[in-house]
């Protein structure tokens, strides 16, 4: 029998129940730790994907559902826009009544371009409001001056997740289905079944010559190729077509020497796309943009044919969420840090954070240490390494400060208005900024989200109030599964300063060569050494992980385990009356099975292909398994649980830090 797939009062940290004995460590290490939970767990039919970040979220969301519903006594000024927020998209009596009224005047300004000029302020005017017509834009630290902000234009326009849905044959079938998908939509719309088909091949046309001059996930990751800075005035001699320059300044953003472009040959392309195709063809095309991404905020059946084809044909989910956790996926989307500031009041304490500080701090000095002795790098190199760290600044929990949203209005009876009004205040404050002093303060994540991330331009890492719960972090459980959880995390994101990405900047995060090029050589020697192996590893028959696309987290996971096994046992050296056995295991097989335990899923045929496509992550599967079975110390940590006749002897050292 298989558990309840929701029961929030199921414990979701480590436990040796979840393990499945019969298997032997040695054959198949993520099973033997993991296999009694993924054979109880399968996937939901709501998702495509079930493990222990899911499960936490799901323990998120639930708090955030009733920060989100509470609605009785006096309600501040935050409490009342999440509220109203929440209730706008519950509300779905006034969506059904509305239909199609919310995008009625956008869609029929698209009718009435009659020419390039009433193109450009379409695109102009759709940008104020963050619709990605195009190509997608926004402001972020300068990668080369990261004291100020720039402004940022990337290749864009693509419906379907990949490129390579567009070129590749293998994807001829939802290629087809995308098609109908489309003709679908425009007959909700109330377009004639002759008129939809025009609109179909209008969208698929143009998208598939946009796709082929868009770059491929792996060269996406290329820093130095994807930071192009253009001069203003060349950009406005070079696009007349789709007036860039015109776009920018549309914005309301202040006067700027330059821009950078991500693809200039996307844009190329971009400014060709009118010589190309007709105006007609390009007003179904923003028509399609139009209707696509504002489904989910429209009324059930353009919603739930929107999610059957991105749900259900391309990720096999099987039917939608629950409306009121859709709910709290748009607020999190949206005022994210008005709910987490709610959020972390109820479910983040003091001593949560301070015990946070107290690991983080630990695993940095593990790190600094296997800097110094690295034996690979020469002593120049690892001093502009060293110094790097020194500047390494930490955040936990949430922002100092959290950012003020009431400004923007938010009406419980009027969803598409809501996300329209929070899309200005976005692009406004993006745009605002631009050129001025980096706000060194702020966040990229929101204080509830399960995850964390090193941010390179900041030279920074950041742990979210969200991940520092169990199955990461449990202030009740001995070292070794807090080692092999969140120390495992802190790790990970420490590593990203130093993997193919994090190494091109240098410790103020401007991206600038500080490696001699007898070091970069040798780096590059050995990243190509954990892609090549990474690349052998078959995730289903015949797909097999793209070692290109997700070597920046595999060198932070096996820098991960490497870094956390040896602060635990530096712990332990100070603890000496911890350092015994629980449940029949050692605090050094509990931190391996500790760490596979964290990254415990269950994932359909269809996301994995999908996540092997576009996500630079490797699947559970894997982060689970290869950076812990490929620890010097496995072997003999695990060699009196092992049912192997003989033990295999080679071990493959893959680590670099």
């Amino acid at each position: 029998m298989n558990r309840p797939l929701h029961n929030h009062e199921e414990n979701i940290g480590f436990s040796t129940s979840y393990m499945d004995l019969s298997k032997d460590p040695f054959s198949d290490f993520y099973t033997y730790s993991a296999g009694r939970w993924i054979e109880e767990h399968p996937v939901p039919p709501d998702k495509s994907r079930f493990g222990s970040f899911n499960q936490l979220e799901d323990k998120n969301d639930e708090i955030l559902r009733e920060i989100a519903e509470a609605s009785s006594g006096k309600r501040s000024g935050v409490e009342r826009m999440v509220n109203d927020m929440y209730a706008s998209f519950m509300d779905t009596k006034t969506i059904e009544n509305l239909r199609f009224k919310p995008i009625e005047n956008l869609m029929n300004e698209a009718d009435q371009i009659k020419d390039l000029q009433d193109l450009n302020s379409y695109i102009q005017k759709t940008g104020k409001i963050g619709i990605n017509l195009l190509f997608d834009f926004g402001s972020g630290e300068d990668k080369k001056d990261s004291n100020i902000y720039s402004f940022y234009l990337g290749q864009g326009g693509l419906s379907l997740p990949d490129r390579d849905y567009y070129l590749d044959k293998k994807h001829t079938k939802i290629l087809g289905e995308f098609k109908s998908h489309i003709e679908r939509m425009f007959l909700l719309y109330g377009l004639s079944k002759s008129e939809v088909g025009l609109y179909s091949d209008a969208v698929v046309s143009i998208e598939t010559y946009l796709a082929k001059a868009s770059r491929s996930q792996v060269e996406l990751r290329d820093e130095i190729k994807n930071y192009n800075r253009v001069n203003f005035k060349e950009i406005q001699s070079k696009f007349k077509n789709i007036d860039i320059s015109g776009f920018y300044s549309s914005l309301g953003a202040p006067k700027v020497r330059f821009l950078v472009f991500g693809q200039p040959e996307f844009f190329d392309r971009i400014e060709k796309v009118t010589d190309s195709f007709s105006l007609d063809q390009i007003k179904r095309l923003l028509k399609w943009r139009i209707l696509s991404g504002s489904a989910s905020a429209l009324h059930s059946e353009v919603d739930e044919e929107n999610f059957n084809f991105f749900g259900r044909k391309l990720l096999d989910i099987k039917k939608q969420e629950p409306r009121w956790k859709r709910a709290i996926s748009l607020i999190k989307s949206t005022i994210g840090e008005a709910i987490g500031e709610l959020y972390v009041k109820r479910n983040f304490s003091p001593d949560a954070k301070k015990k946070a500080e107290e690991l983080v701090g630990d695993i940095k000095e593990i790190f600094r240490d296997r800097l110094k002795n690295l034996t690979w790098m020469s002593e120049e190199t690892k001093g502009e390494a060293l110094r790097k760290f020194s500047m390494l600044n930490v955040k936990i929990g949430y922002p100092k400060k959290f950012r003020d949203y009431s400004s923007i209005k938010i009406d419980k009876k009027d969803l598409f208005g809501n996300v329209v009004r929070y899309a200005e205040f976005e692009v406004k404050r993006q745009a605002h900024r631009i050129g001025k002093s980096v706000d060194k303060t702020e966040w990229l994540m929101t204080p509830a989200e399960v995850n964390a991330y090193y941010n390179p331009s900041q030279n920074e890492l950041v742990f979210p109030a969200g991940i520092l719960q169990p199955p990461f972090f449990d202030a009740t459980m001995d070292a070794a599964v807090n080692y092999g959880g969140i120390g495992g995390v802190i790790a990970h994101e420490i590593t990203h300063g130093y993997d193919d990405q994090g190494r091109l900047y240098d410790g103020k995060g401007r991206l600038k060569e500080w490696w001699t090029p007898q070091d970069s050589k040798k780096f590059q020697r050995l990243a190509r050494r954990v892609s090549k192996f990474y690349s052998s590893l078959e995730v289903l028959p015949g797909v097999k992980v793209n070692g290109d696309l997700t070597l920046g987290e595999n060198i932070a996971d096996l820098g991960a385990v490497a870094i956390a096994y040896d602060a635990l046992r530096r712990y332990l050296s100070r603890h000496d009356e911890q350092n015994t056995k629980i449940d029949g295991f050692t605090q050094a097989q509990r931190f391996y099975i500790a760490w596979a335990q964290v990254w415990k899923e269950n994932i359909t045929d269809s996301g994995i292909k999908l996540q092997i496509m576009v996500d630079p992550h490797s699947p559970g599967k894997i982060r689970g398994s290869i950076p812990a079975i490929t620890h010097p110390e496995f072997k003999r940590t695990f060699k009196d649980k092992s049912k192997l006749n003989e033990l295999p002897m080679k071990h493959i050292n893959l680590n670099m830090w």
